[in-house]
This record gives structure tokens, C-alpha cells and sequence, in this order.
């Protein structure tokens, strides 16, 4: 399974290495995965396996009742970029969201 994946990463890799990304919406979301932006305006493709996890559903409760629903808007995670990627990698070194969940569900509320 493919790890979470930046905007511009993904477009890098097409256009070798050189590429600009002037439109959000330049790159389809890869299979398996679902966009979010961060409260800074960074897009993120995060594994749709990482919903399972405690850590991804306080995530999701809270960007709802900070931001509302996403209804026909793109969905804002209530972090940085710098910490969706710092827990993004604790899923990915940790072998997979189940044996995070726990820890990193006690760690959440430092994010914001």
C-alpha cells in the first residue's frame, strides 16, 4: 500500500522531478486514498486504511465541529502540515495504523 502522499510529490515524480503545481486539483486523488487539507492549506492523499484508526476519527470529529461538515467543500484537518506529517509517519514507522491507534489517540489533543 502506497504512504501518504504530498500534492506536489506526486507531481514531481510525473513531470521528473521539475514540475510546479499551480492548481489544486492538478492530480487525482490515488486510489485507496482520500485528499485533506491541513489548516494551512496543504493537500495530503492519507490511506483510507488510517480511518479506522482512533487517532484519524478525533481528527475528523474535530475538524467537523471546528470547520462544520465538508458537504460539497474539501475536508480541513485541524493541524499544520508539519504535524500531519509528523503523525502520518508515526503510522507509517509504526508498521500501520492498528498498532498506533492507541498511542497516538492519547497524543491528539496537542495538535491543536
Amino acid at each position: 500500500m502506497m504512504g501518504s502522499l504530498k500534492l506536489t510529490e506526486i507531481v514531481s515524480k510525473k513531470l521528473g522531478g521539475g514540475g510546479k503545481v499551480t492548481s489544486p486539483s492538478a492530480a487525482p486523488c490515488p486510489r485507496g486514498h482520500f485528499a485533506a487539507y491541513t489548516r494551512d492549506g496543504r493537500r495530503f492523499f492519507i490511506p483510507i486504511a488510517y480511518l479506522g484508526s482512533d487517532t484519524f476519527r478525533e481528527l475528523l470529529n474535530t475538524a467537523e465541529e471546528e470547520f462544520g461538515a465538508p458537504g460539497g467543500r474539501p475536508i480541513v484537518l485541524p493541524c499544520s502540515a508539519d504535524r500531519l506529517e509528523q503523525i502520518l509517519d508515526a503510522f507509517r514507522s509504526g508498521g500501520g495504523a492498528k498498532k498506533k491507534c492507541a498511542g497516538a489517540a492519547g497524543r491528539i489533543s496537542k495538535i491543536w
